[in-house]
C-alpha cells in the first residue's frame, strides 16, 4: 500500500478527475472526518481512512480507482431531472444539504436586507423568488458562501439549474449521489457496531479516537479491556512519564459511562497530571468553554496539586467561573440582563466580556472588562467552596 496524505489525495484528485463534467471538489480531510465513519466518499466510492504514528493516511490505490470513476461517469448535461430538495428528509442527504444551504442563505439576506415580498412580512422565505431562492436569495449569494462546500468529493451548485419552478440536476450526476447516501449511511452503520461484540450504539458515546484510528467500543467491552482509575499518578509531572505510560489501559475518569481513554490529561499551569481521559473530554476541557458545568469537571480540574494550592483554576476555565456570580452592568435604557456574555482572559488576568443584548438593536453588543484582582477573588472563593463540598463545584452531582 502506497499510504499518502490527505492534502498529497486531494491534489491527486484534482488531477486524475481534470476536465470532468462533474466537477470535483476535495474534501478538507481533518480527524473529525472519520469520526463517524472510517471512509471518506469520492463520488460513490468509499475510501477508507488510516492512522500512522497519529497522521492520517489514504491509499494511493483507492484514490486513483476513486478518481477514475468519477472521470469516467457516462454524463448528459441536458438529460436532467427533478433535484427534489426538501427539508422533509430526516436522514443525511444530498438532498436535504443542499436545501439546508438555501435556507440559510434566504435567512441571511433577509436578516441583513430585510423582507421586500408582497403579502406578510416577514415572510417564511419558503415561497421561490425568480432565482429560485426564498425572500430576496441570489444564487450568486449561494455559490459565494458554498461554492466550495463539497458532497461526496464533488461540487454540486454548477451543476444545479432553475427551470423557473423546480431546481433541476443531470439525471447521471443525481444518480451518483444517490449511490453515495446510500454506501455513507453504510459505512455509517457499520462504524455504530462495536468492534468486539457488534453492538449498535451511539458513535458519539461509543467512538474513541486514537493513534491508531477510530475504535468502538460499547461500554461492557470497555469496561472489560480497560480498568478504572485509582489516582496512582496524583502528584506526578506530565513531563516525567514514560513513553509507554498507556492511558488507553484505563477508562476515561470523565465520561459517565465506560469509555477508553486516550490521553494523560494535566494541567498546563502546573504541569501535574490529572488522570486518563478520552479524545472527546481531552478536547471539551482544551476549550475550556463551560466545561467546569460538566459533573465531576471541578473535581478533575483540582486534582492538581497546584491548583489545589494556589486555590485556582487553569485560565481558560475562570470566565465560566466569574460569569457565576458576576453581574454586567446595565445595558443603557435596558432593564433586563444581557441574553448572553463571552468572556476571554487577558494578559494581566482580567476578563474582557463581549455582552450581546437581542432587546437593542441601537447598541446590541458592548464590552465590559473585570479587573484581575477581582477575577482572583472570585475564582478563590469558587475554588474554597468547591473544596469544603468535596471538590465539586456548587450545583454538580459527582462523576
Amino acid at each position: 500500500m502506497a499510504s499518502i496524505s490527505p492534502e498529497y489525495a486531494n491534489q491527486l484528485l484534482a488531477e486524475l478527475t481534470e476536465g470532468c463534467p462533474v466537477p470535483a471538489a476535495p474534501a478538507s480531510l481533518s480527524r473529525y472526518t472519520f469520526q463517524i465513519s472510517n471512509h471518506v466518499l469520492i463520488g460513490d466510492t468509499a475510501v477508507r481512512g488510516y492512522k500512522y504514528k497519529g497522521r492520517w493516511r489514504l491509499d494511493d490505490r483507492d484514490i486513483r480507482t476513486a478518481g477514475d470513476r468519477l472521470a469516467s461517469l457516462p454524463f448528459d448535461p441536458d438529460d436532467l431531472v427533478d433535484a427534489r430538495l426538501s427539508s422533509t428528509e430526516h436522514n443525511q442527504t444530498w438532498r436535504s444539504q443542499i436545501h439546508r444551504w438555501f435556507e440559510h442563505i434566504s435567512y441571511q439576506d433577509q436578516s441583513a436586507n430585510g423582507c421586500r415580498c408582497e403579502g406578510q412580512q416577514p415572510c417564511s422565505g419558503t415561497r421561490p423568488n425568480r432565482y429560485g431562492l426564498g425572500c430576496g436569495a441570489t444564487f450568486e449569494q449561494v455559490k459565494e458562501r458554498y461554492g466550495r462546500s463539497p458532497i461526496a468529493c464533488t461540487s454540486p451548485l454548477p451543476l444545479l439549474t432553475w427551470s423557473g419552478t423546480t431546481w433541476m440536476v443531470p439525471r447521471a450526476y443525481a444518480a451518483l449521489l444517490d449511490r453515495a447516501d446510500q454506501i455513507a449511511a453504510e459505512c455509517v452503520e457499520q462504524a455504530t457496531r462495536c468492534s468486539r461484540c457488534s453492538a449498535t450504539g451511539d458513535v458519539w458515546k461509543w467512538r474513541t479516537s486514537s493513534n491508531s484510528g477510530y475504535t468502538t467500543l460499547c461500554p461492557a467491552c470497555a469496561a472489560s479491556v480497560a480498568r478504572p482509575y485509582k489516582d496512582h499518578l496524583r502528584g506526578r509531572l506530565y513531563a516525567s512519564l514514560l513513553k509507554n505510560s498507556q492511558p488507553e489501559a484505563f477508562l476515561c475518569r470523565l465520561c459517565p459511562s465506560p469509555r477508553q481513554a486516550v490521553y494523560w490529561d494535566h494541567c498546563h499551569a502546573h504541569g501535574f497530571v490529572r488522570g486518563p481521559v478520552c479524545a472527546s473530554c481531552n478536547t471539551y476541557e482544551g476549550g475550556g468553554y463551560r466545561f467546569i458545568h460538566r459533573p465531576g469537571a471541578v473535581r478533575h480540574l483540582l486534582l492538581c496539586d497546584g491548583c489545589r494550592r494556589d486555590r485556582t483554576v487553569p485560565p481558560r476555565h475562570q470566565p465560566d467561573i466569574v460569569l457565576q456570580t458576576f453581574v454586567p452592568d446595565p445595558h443603557g435604557p435596558c432593564t433586563k440582563q444581557s441574553y448572553s456574555a463571552w468572556g476571554a482572559i487577558q494578559e494581566d488576568g482580567s476578563i474582557r466580556f463581549r455582552m450581546r443584548c437581542w432587546q437593542c438593536a441601537s447598541t446590541p453588543e458592548w464590552e465590559q472588562v473585570v479587573p484581575a484582582a477581582q477575577v482572583r477573588q472570585l475564582v478563590r472563593e469558587f475554588v474554597d467552596k468547591a473544596l469544603e463540598a468535596g471538590a465539586d463545584g456548587p450545583g454538580q452531582e459527582p462523576a
